[in-house]
């Protein structure tokens, strides 16, 4: 077999055609180095070089080898390369699933900042209904996950990215939209826009539960795949909707987002990860500290809003 020190001693002949310079080069006595070169000829059934008893030349095949050659080397150092900074978690892959209220929440920042300080990872992103994106995790198949809590996979571990309560929204032009709060039995009659059962299940069940739980259930006349479009529909006026009280809400033309009179359901936003202790990729490491510093300065963010709100009175 052609081991790489064939493919050392090779390169060396070549670049200095000398034996003598190139044991010299390689550390090796001068008699050990014309066998490897001869056993390598005798493998690839080629003759790589003419000798005299004063000089040493390349042949045609063994020019075009030596190019092969070098590109082998430069390849194998960007492999090595490559792994160790794998290992250290600065290249490779990680794959996050998440769901319609991380993408309109904090993940497009911590994704950004995590490129940023490490652009040599692929961060590989899949929307992934919440109740599938912990099995994907404990699968392998996901290294992370933005989801609605809570997890009950003791493989998978968690840190509360988002708490978030529901408000009514409603098209601009409806009469619920001049109140100030909506109590959840004036619901009762309207028709209802939802995000698809398939892929909201696990909010779908928050809605019901928390409709029935005020003396109705609600009559859902449409669904659509994402947030864009349930608040889209709602803007084009074909019904209401509840949803969690984010911050887009606000800015949305054809809209009205109006708080409910009560506490609602929480709805929880989760980052979650399969447990590793001190077999856990580095690459994820990384991002779970990103991500634990943004949602920090996210907190810190919000508590000063509110207290300027706070400040600022009614009315401002």
């Amino acid at each position: 077999m052609i081991e790489v020190r064939h493919l050392r001693a090779f390169q060396a002949v070549a670049e200095e055609l000398s034996f003598v310079r190139a044991a010299e080069r390689l550390s090796l006595a001068q008699p050990a180095l014309s066998r490897t070169i001869k056993d390598l000829e005798v493998q690839m059934s080629v003759q790589l070089f003419e000798r005299s008893t004063r000089t040493v030349t390349i042949t045609a095949a063994g020019r075009l080898f030596h190019n092969s050659v070098n590109e082998l080397f430069a390849s194998l150092a960007t492999a090595i390369s490559q792994a160790q900074q794998a290992q250290k978690g600065v290249a490779g892959e990680l794959r996050v699933g998440y769901n319609d209220f991380a993408m309109n929440g904090l993940l497009p920042m911590i994704v950004r900042r995590f490129r940023s300080e490490y652009p040599m990872v692929s961060v590989w992103l899949g929307q992934v209904p919440s109740p599938e994106m912990v099995r994907h995790i404990e699968q392998g198949k996901l290294d992370a996950a933005f989801h609605m809590g809570p997890v009950v996979a003791s493989s998978v571990e968690s840190i509360l990215v988002r708490d978030e309560q529901l408000l009514v929204v409603v098209p601009d032009s409806h009469p619920l939209a001049k109140k100030e709060t909506i109590r959840p039995s004036e619901l009762a009659n309207e028709k209802f826009v939802m995000g698809r059962r398939d892929t909201w299940r696990q909010f779908h069940q928050v809605i019901v539960g928390f409709c029935r739980a005020a003396g109705f259930d609600i009559d859902i006349v449409q669904e659509s795949l994402n947030s864009d479009g349930i608040i889209g529909l709602v803007a084009a006026g074909l019904g209401v909707t509840l949803y969690v009280d984010s911050d887009w809400l606000y800015t949305t033309r054809g809209i009205s987002a109006v708080p409910l009179d009560r506490v609602g359901p929480r709805i929880e936003t989760l980052l979650s990860w399969k447990r590793g202790g001190d077999q856990q990729s580095p690459t994820l490491q990384h991002f779970l500290r990103i991500a634990a510093e943004v949602v920090a300065e996210e907190g810190v963010n919000r508590r000063k809003k509110t207290l300027m709100s706070h400040l600022a009175g009614p009315g401002s």
